[in-house]
């Protein structure tokens, strides 16, 4: 069984874990800040930049590899998939700007993430339901 969707889902969201993790490694030597933010708020956004992916991206790439592996692919597994990876980036690059509100781009990667969670997730539990059901 191949799981490419979800092998590429992957490495993409790996990829974006490393330049999250990457920049918050630089503020830190830059602020000499090794725990912490110490009120630092472009430490403070890295943080929370690296940190929100690291919540999210698994339970993306799980329901992913679950459907693949379930015989789910094709182009609605891609565009899901690929939201995904793309509502992740739109929330990162939303998460480093200056404290208030949150951006327009910040606010569609929190909401397309849990838009593309919840059509992933309703997916399969129906493909679910109707097999055992």
């Amino acid at each position: 069984m191949h799981l490419t969707i979800t092998a590429l889902t992957a490495s993409a969201l790996a990829l974006l874990l490393i330049i999250l993790a990457i920049r918050t490694i630089q503020l830190r030597v830059r602020h000499r800040v090794p725990f912490g933010d110490q009120g630092h708020h472009p430490l403070t956004s890295a943080i929370r930049a690296h940190a929100n992916l690291s919540e999210y991206a698994p339970t993306g790439i799980l329901l992913v590899g679950l459907l693949e592996a379930d015989g789910a692919g094709g182009p609605q597994l891609m565009v899901l998939a690929g939201g995904f990876v793309v509502t992740r980036v739109m929330n990162a690059i939303g998460l480093f700007n200056p404290p208030g509100p949150p951006t327009a781009t910040r606010s569609l990667g929190i909401v397309g993430t849990l838009v593309v969670l919840l059509a992933l997730a309703l997916w399969l539990a129906a493909r679910v339901i109707v097999r055992f059901g």
